[in-house]
């Protein structure tokens, strides 16, 4: 009988250990890790959020605070609308496709579009897939797209019937979505803004290039993400809400105004289909805005990490990262827009690469990974390919944000520190 209940209690214990996410498990970091995490999600106050970290042989896991005020914990397996961190699956796509021949790095992206779009200054220069990739190409985001976004993924309840527009209505003569041909720096040097030369982080990129897979694919966007990613590493989630498991819990993204949580994504009180447009009947190639290519990816941490772990023990997908994780543009004089605090010294093909000590990075180089921000909500993936391992953070919102355009929040800091320290 007694070792009976002391089986029974090693297996509690076990599991008390251990979170499984809808197939992902993850053991719980240690609980020293655990102390210093809470304490750090605490002090900046944060909603809700998980942390994982991921070597060869493991992944380690570590919760915090709701998904939903006073209601809902936040786990590992809480699912999350994870920003920009969704460009990476869009360039791998782009990237699979290089590889199987039926596209390539070089081409003109007018090859794949039904409306002109180039940069009017500099019309000898082609915009190719891989300016996309490592946003050299020179195009530009603006309200006047986000508005477009916005009437394209949601349904406007004045309207008995509402279609999906077409991408190409963006398309209008001359430099519309491209950076001016010229700026200006602090000292007043006159810089030329260049094609293939000039970094300029931005979201049009990856709707373009998604735009581009769903041309040669011929099957919405969202599809051949499952088919070609999620469900090779058995990993759930989805560009659309309707990919989730059934019993699945999203969180929202949430902003922290006059001492209340404001919801500013992916909170429902209908049922989806009266929410978003109807994809019942889409054309691929149509308008792929309706699937946020640029940061629409909703997944949960667990998920996050099982997927980028296997994905670096992939053997199969060893010369697609190899091309990946190469550096395709690097900062020299005058050729960065020094977005985001300037925390972009060097690209890869969808990706940050990180080369040498900066921020809360100190030793084994490079890393590998993506930062995402928005409505509040703050996600980071980076991980150390030479050493098969990497780091997740998944925040749904805090109260003191940082102000302005920054590079790596301190609370991110202050988590990869505790992480990576030994």
């Amino acid at each position: 009988m007694m070792k009976i209940l002391v089986q029974f209690l090693l297996i509690t214990f076990l599991l008390a250990n251990e979170s499984k996410s809808l197939g992902q498990i993850a053991q719980a970091l240690p609980q020293e890790k655990q102390e210093i995490l809470r304490h750090i999600f605490q002090k900046y106050g944060v909603l809700g959020g998980s942390v994982a970290s991921f070597s060869e042989k493991n992944i380690h896991s570590f919760s915090y605070g709701y998904a939903f005020p006073d209601s809902i914990a936040f786990s590992d397996s809480t699912f999350l609308r994870i920003a920009s961190i969704s460009k990476m699956f869009t360039g791998m796509i782009a990237m699979q496709l290089c590889e199987e021949g039926k596209l390539s790095l070089d081409d003109d992206i007018k090859k794949f579009l039904d409306f002109p779009l180039y940069n009017a200054a500099y019309p000898k220069i082609p915009i190719t897939i891989k300016m996309l990739l490592n946003h050299t190409s020179t195009l530009k985001d603006s309200k006047i797209i986000v508005d477009y976004a916005m009437k394209t993924i949601f349904r406007d309840s004045s309207l008995q019937t509402q279609s999906i527009q077409p991408l190409k209505h963006i398309s209008t003569k001359g430099n519309y979505h491209f950076l001016p041909a010229i700026s200006t720096t602090k000292k007043g040097e006159s810089i030329a803004i260049k094609p293939g030369e000039y970094f300029h982080y931005t979201n049009l990129n990856f709707v373009i290039l998604a735009h581009i897979i769903e041309t040669i694919e011929k099957k919405p966007f969202y599809l051949s993400v499952r088919e070609r990613l999620l469900q090779r590493y058995s990993v759930h989630g989805g560009f659309i809400v309707q990919e989730l498991p059934k019993d699945a819990i999203l969180s929202p993204q949430y902003l922290w105004k006059n001492q209340t949580w404001h919801p500013e994504a992916d909170y429902y009180t209908k049922h989806y289909d009266s929410v978003f447009t109807s994809i019942l009947h889409y054309t691929p190639g149509l308008n792929v805005l309706r699937f946020s290519p640029q940061a629409g990816l909703r997944i949960n941490c667990t998920g996050l990490a099982s997927f980028f772990r296997q994905f670096l023990l992939d053997s199969a997908m060893q010369a697609l990262r190899t091309k990946m994780f190469t550096s395709s543009w690097k900062e020299k004089l005058n050729n960065n827009a020094g977005q985001f605090d300037n925390l972009f010294k060097e690209w890869g093909l969808a990706c940050h690469i990180i080369q040498t000590k900066q921020g809360p990075f100190i030793k084994d180089f490079p890393w590998i990974g993506h930062i995402g921000r928005a409505n509040g909500a703050y996600t980071i993936v980076y991980m150390s390919p030479l050493h098969k391992k990497g780091i997740i953070i998944l925040i749904n919102g805090m109260k003191y944000q940082p102000k302005g355009d920054m590079g790596f929040a301190e609370i991110e800091k202050e988590i990869i520190k505790s992480i990576l320290s030994e």
